[in-house]
Order: C-alpha cells, then structure tokens, then sequence
C-alpha cells in the first residue's frame, strides 16, 4: 500500500513538473496581439534580389544574434522561431508591426527608415524556402589595380558563364573589399559603403593609402560576393599600397588580440617564466618523493637488520 502510493505521489510530481515546464515555455512567448489596422497593411517594397538583399544586410546586423543565423531562435538569447507555419501565417503588416514596436527583450526599430523593416520582411520569409545548393550559381572575380594620376583605385570584375557556355559580365553584383590583418576577425574593410557592379560586371572604389602592410608594404586584398543566387565566391591578391612596417620585434606594436606572432613581450616572457616555474616546481616535488622513498627504505633496512 504505501509502495502504491509513491508511486501516485512520483506521478502526481511528475505531471505537475511536465505542466509547469509547458506553462513557462508558454509564457516565454506569450500571444502578441496585434490591431486589426496594423495587420492589415500590405508590403510596399516589391520582393526583388536588391530588397532580399537589402534585408540579409540588416537582419544580420540586427537580428541574428539572437534569432539565430537561420531564424530558427537558436542565437545568444532565447528568441521565436522565424520559420514556423505559425509565425509565416502573420500577414507582412502584422509582421512589422512588432519589428516596429518591439517587446520585452526585443527591442523597437521605430527609428530605422521604414523601407528597411519591410526589407528585412522580405528576407525573413525567404529564410523558410529550402535553398539546394546545387542550384546556385557560380561566379568569378577578378581583380584590378591602378595607381595612375595619384590615386589608387580598385577595380573588381564578376563574371559567370551562361548556358551557352560564354563567360558573360554579372550586373548589380554586391562586392566587398578587405585586406588580410592580423586581427582575430581577419579581415578589415577598406571602403564602409556598399559597392555594386555595373552594366559591365565592374565596380571602381578608391584605395585607402594609409593602410600599415608588411616589412616591404605589401598588402593582401581580398574581394568576396555573397548574394542569394550565386555560391559565395572570394579572390586574394597582393599589391604595394600598404604604409611599410618596420617589423621590429621588440618595438612593433602588439596587442592581446593578434596571433602569436604579435602578442605582447610581457605576455611572452610572463608565460614562459610561469611554465618554466611550474615544470621546476613538479622535479622540485619528484626529487622530494624520491628523496622519501629512499629515506624509508634505508629506515626498513636498519630495522631489518
């Protein structure tokens, strides 16, 4: 009888855990109304690649980190899964609705140009459509550096070939330029702005000339595209338009942030006295416990005898 009722007892917490568990799942996302009017307002910006393009851009700046990459509310905070059946029934007003306002932990976007936000709709709906990678096409880049008249341009052309077998320019192609740093991001941006290609596949930027390079002032510049029907393509090149670095290496600047190459000296030297102390330390410690070992057994052998 009272094994019978631990039993109802387990099961009664059980139950009671289970519901408790759903209830504060449920409360995390509570239902979020939204006004008849505000619903009902219809997307002005037409879904094309720049909108698609132009929300990607935004979403993650602002949303991915705790939307997820995908959208599936998997990022650095617990967030709404962007790709249910429940969520892509909003209609797009009722959608930007609470982009605009926000809530709780999420914050309102009433400041950003209003084109943006149904931008970032448009995108946030083509996170659900399965993209076969098969499917993609491919593009490549060139790159191309003039330094006449005094100043340094970079020109970058994209071209893919067709179905009939012709390599043929890409238009309005979203390219960015870097350089290879020493930073643990990798690369740094040379121009903010974005940059498009034109009717010939080709976009012109001017250089920046105050970038610190190697020993000898080179620089590896990088140019990538990302867009949503081609694979991510990217072409690294070297050129002399870095400012020389006297790679002195007790003087050259250095910060916690570089490789090991670049790491500060104090942080060098304190690492290898701390390592080098605590090898000293463990012989220190095996000489004593041998020094034990043979200390008892020459105390055995005198008893012994």
């Amino acid at each position: 009888m009272k094994m019978k009722r631990n039993i109802l007892v387990t099961a009664a917490l059980g139950v009671a855990f289970l519901y408790s568990g759903l209830l504060a799942n449920a409360q995390d996302f509570a239902p979020w109304p939204v006004p008849d009017e505000a619903a009902a307002v219809e997307n002005p910006v037409a879904l094309t690649k720049e909108s698609l393009q132009a929300g990607k851009s935004l979403f993650d700046l602002q949303c991915k980190a705790c939307h997820g990459e995908s959208g599936k509310g998997d990022g650095l905070i617990k967030s709404a899964n962007l790709t249910t059946p429940e969520f892509l029934a909003q209609t797009d007003g009722a959608i930007h609705y609470k982009i605009y306002h926000g809530r709780g932990v999420m914050p309102g976007f009433s400041t950003l140009p209003d084109e943006q936000l149904w931008d970032v709709i448009n995108y946030v709906r083509s996170l659900s459509m399965v993209r076969d990678s098969a499917d993609l096409k491919d593009a490549t880049i060139s790159l191309y550096f003039n330094d006449a008249e005094g100043q340094r341009e970079l020109t970058a052309k994209v071209e893919e070939t067709n179905a009939e077998g012709e390599v043929v320019p890409v238009a309005g192609m979203k390219v960015n330029f870097a350089v290879q740093t020493h930073f643990v991001l990798g690369q740094l941006p040379v121009v903010p702005a974005d940059h498009y290609t034109n009717e010939n596949g080709m976009v012109t930027v001017v250089f920046n000339d105050t970038l610190i390079g190697d020993g000898e002032g080179m620089l590896q510049v990088v140019a990538s595209i990302q867009d949503m029907e081609y694979k991510p393509a990217q072409v690294t090149e070297a050129v002399g338009w870095g400012v020389p670095n006297p790679q002195d290496y007790w003087t050259e600047r250095r910060a916690l942030w570089k490789n090991n190459d670049y790491v500060p000296i104090w942080l060098l030297i304190s690492f290898t006295g701390s390592a080098l102390a605590i090898w000293l330390t463990i012989v220190y410690v095996a000489l004593l416990v041998r020094k034990i070992k043979l200390e008892g057994d020459r105390y055995e052998n005198d008893v012994n005898t």
